[in-house]
């Protein structure tokens, strides 16, 4: 096995106490190493955010609710930030196509999807445009949601293609939404997407999901930004 980032050979011993636990590996420890986890002991309850000790909410989150009084979204759990290897890693998996390398990200998604999402779940991801789909050849966010072992659900639609990363936080907070529902939902809905920035787009697809049946919504992103 060879990693798939640096194609280095992966080597792990094998005894008789690991023998039935030695999980495949599709990264080495070095590779591995350079990624850094969301963490801190003072993060928004909504959004994982660092934050001061003195609050709960980061000042988007914070911001919507004072806009819009009600937040669709339950709570967004991210694994990592980032940092400047990992805009090198997403660059290859989004923008050059490398469809393999969203298998570095299974056990990171597997493990943290057991510990914060208890109970059944609908999988629901962002979708792309048309048009980003034909540049792109795949969906990262559902290669993404394909790792967790639950059927996944691609009700929503995107209506129109401009990036948010083109806009100001005011334009992004005021942005329509720019999703529809091909049909109802019931139940508890998690949206898989790739990076959290402001969580605009993921609270428009869950607002979307929340007018066509949805419980409640919550997501799990790879990446908080």
């Amino acid at each position: 096995m060879h990693c798939l980032i640096c194609f280095r050979d992966i080597t792990e011993a094998t005894t008789w106490q690991n023998l039935w636990t030695v999980k495949e590996k599709n990264i080495c420890d070095d590779c591995e190493s350079k990624f850094e986890k969301v963490k801190g002991s003072t993060l928004c309850e909504k959004c994982m955010k660092p934050v001061s000790e003195e609050v709960n909410l980061c000042g988007d989150c914070y911001e919507w609710q004072e806009r819009f009084q009600q937040d669709p979204l339950i709570q967004n759990v991210s694994i990592f930030t980032y940092n400047d290897y990992m805009k090198d890693v997403m660059a290859c998996f989004k923008y050059r196509g490398d469809y393999e390398l969203v298998h570095v990200f299974k056990e990171a998604i597997k493990d943290t999807f057991s510990e914060h999402f208890k109970h059944s779940f609908q999988l629901v991801p962002i979708p792309l445009s048309d048009e980003r789909l034909s540049e792109r050849g795949f969906n990262q966010a559902e290669a993404l949601a394909q790792l967790i072992d639950l059927p996944i659900y691609n009700v929503l639609k995107r209506t129109h293609s401009e990036k948010q990363s083109k806009k100001s936080k005011l334009e992004r907070l005021t942005s329509k939404n720019p999703f529809r529902a091909n049909h109802p939902i019931s139940g508890d809905v998690l949206i898989i997407d790739d990076i959290y920035t402001t969580g605009t787009t993921l609270r428009q697809a869950a607002q979307t999901l929340i007018d066509h049946g949805a419980t409640t919504v919550s997501s799990l992103t790879l990446i908080r930004s």
